[in-house]
């Protein structure tokens, strides 16, 4: 359903993406082999590319990147092997369908063991197997049975977590070297995307690949509405035409606000003020959350920052002069890192040299940080 607060699977339950999904699609009819998709948080990259993949029927495995990042602090390649690997024993019937035998792959691949509970991965597979051979190994495989694979990783931009692995050039290896394999990356975190791609570096391994770039946008005005009214349709509540509008004002076309704000409404069956109060609680208890780890290197002014944003100071020398008062002296080199930080992590926008925050449950969220 379209209110299903979850990731969406399939292509019914996944409303007016038809340009982004034809572009994915299109680039794989291509043999395209980097495709990035950008947007902010929450308006719907992950569902988009689990969408189009399932519809493309080609074998693949999404990473969770920032997951791992969040429960581990850095990006080893056994993590990454484990992942891949849990995610085709998860969607084991779907890639049998295709053709994609996953248990004569992975029996050829030295520390994989296929057992009648399911598959084990030996700890010092990573020891033993660059991450670019076993990319080969899947590349040998398609190769042979003449199949595509796709690689994707969701919120590649902690990739640069990786230690000692350089994952860019990886990614670059793989472009140059593996014509069965398309490599996705999406971010929401758009400017660090950049800044880990360094696509415009001539140093980069990257730089001169070519990508097909898709850029996932929040959802228009009238966009909003015809989603919530399709979204009750569905699950047959009716709803105010004054509770519609006050709702699209509010949540600023992020689709995933308004689906947990038609999830309440619809599924939970609260009322219109409450849905909307359960929305702000609750979606800032995962904002703060996500934001806390970003936060921590520099914490007292980075909450002093998005408390001033928050608060509609919007202006560099009013945000500044606001952070000295709160926090003591700053340098303008230091605290002009800060506000890029926040911009590049996306909790901030610079429009006409002024800051505010796109996302109103992350503003919200903000003007309740602690100062510590």
């Amino acid at each position: 359903m379209l209110f299903d607060i979850n990731p969406k699977e399939y292509k019914k339950d996944l409303y007016n993406r038809e340009y982004e999904l034809n572009e994915i699609f299109d680039a794989l009819k291509l043999n395209e082999r980097l495709i990035v998709i950008y947007g902010i948080r929450r308006v719907g990259k992950s569902s988009i590319l689990r969408v189009a993949l399932k519809e493309a029927k080609l074998p693949h495995a999404i990473v969770d990147v920032k997951g791992l990042y969040f429960e581990h602090g850095s990006i080893a390649r056994e993590m990454l092997y484990r992942s891949i690997v849990e995610f085709f024993l998860k969607n084991m019937s779907f890639f049998e369908k295709i053709g994609f035998k996953v248990k004569d792959f992975l029996s050829r691949i030295k520390g994989i063991h296929i057992t009648e509970i399911g598959v084990e991965v030996e700890p010092t597979l990573a020891t033993r197997m660059s991450f670019t051979e076993f990319l080969s190994k899947i590349d040998d495989w398609c190769g042979k049975h003449k199949k595509r694979f796709v690689l994707a990783f969701d919120e590649a931009q902690y990739l640069r977590f990786g230690g000692g692995v350089k994952y860019d050039g990886i990614i670059a290896w793989s472009v140059d070297n593996l014509p069965n394999i398309t490599i996705i990356v999406t971010g929401s975190e758009v400017g660090l995307l950049r800044d880990f791609l360094k696509v415009d570096n001539p140093k980069a391994p990257l730089f001169g690949r070519y990508r097909r770039e898709i850029l996932v946008k929040r959802f228009s005005r009238e966009q909003s509405i015809d989603f919530l009214k399709k979204g009750f349709s569905e699950l047959k509540t009716s709803i105010k035409n004054s509770e519609l509008e006050d709702t699209v004002n509010t949540f600023n076309g992020i689709v995933g606000w308004l689906t947990y704000y038609g999830y309440y409404r619809a599924v939970r069956k609260l009322s219109h003020g409450k849905a909307i109060n359960n929305l702000f609680e609750e979606g800032s208890k995962l904002v703060l959350s996500e934001l806390e780890k970003i936060i921590t290197p520099s914490r007292k002014r980075y909450t002093v920052i998005l408390k001033a944003v928050a608060q509609g100071i919007s202006t560099w020398s009013d945000i500044k002069a606001y952070t000295v008062i709160k926090t003591g002296p700053i340098s303008d080199k230091r605290f002009s890192n800060l506000l890029k930080n926040l911009v590049k992590y996306g909790y901030l926008t610079k429009e006409n040299n002024k800051y505010k925050i796109p996302d109103p449950v992350v503003k919200h969220a903000c003007l309740t940080l602690k100062q510590q």
